[in-house]
């Protein structure tokens, strides 16, 4: 599976005039065809950006026009056998905080890696900011440009 990052989506929906975004596009397209996948924090995360730019109502009914429209699993975290504060405290904080001492990174990129490596089917993230993850994951790193076999 291909686990596409947040910035993908701010591109195709905000910077229409950005020199990536043919290309961005096209990756887009093949997910479409494909299907991919997308963390509930990167979700969230371009949520927020889109609530300042969309109405209350379309951003409700962001299933049709993000996730049914681009044929994505939505990847959540799962608590099975951990109680509410264990759970919290792992997620949110103890996992994070662990990748953060090792390396570099923002804590979203934390939770959104940590969610992403724990499905097994995931392969490759997909992101324009490659270099915020690179040598920092267990997953193949590519940007749009380097993932579609004909760019």
């Amino acid at each position: 599976m291909v686990i596409v990052d947040t910035d993908i989506f701010i591109l195709e929906f905000r910077f229409q005039r950005d020199h990536r975004y043919y290309i961005n596009k096209q990756f887009l397209s093949t997910i479409k065809a494909t299907g991919g996948g997308i963390t509930i924090y990167s979700v969230m995360e371009f949520l927020g950006k889109m609530s300042f730019n969309v109405n209350p109502d379309r951003l409700i009914d962001w299933r049709s026009w993000l996730q049914d429209a681009y044929n994505l699993t939505i990847i959540w975290p799962k608590s099975q056998g951990i109680d509410a504060d264990g759970f919290a405290r792992s997620l949110l904080f103890n996992r994070p905080f662990e990748r953060m001492c090792r390396t570099p990174i923002t804590f979203v990129d934390c939770l959104i890696l940590d969610l992403a490596e724990q499905v097994e089917e995931a392969q490759t993230l997909i992101t324009w900011n490659a270099k915020h993850f690179m040598g920092k994951t267990s997953l193949a790193v590519k940007t749009p440009q380097e993932y579609l076999p004909w760019t």
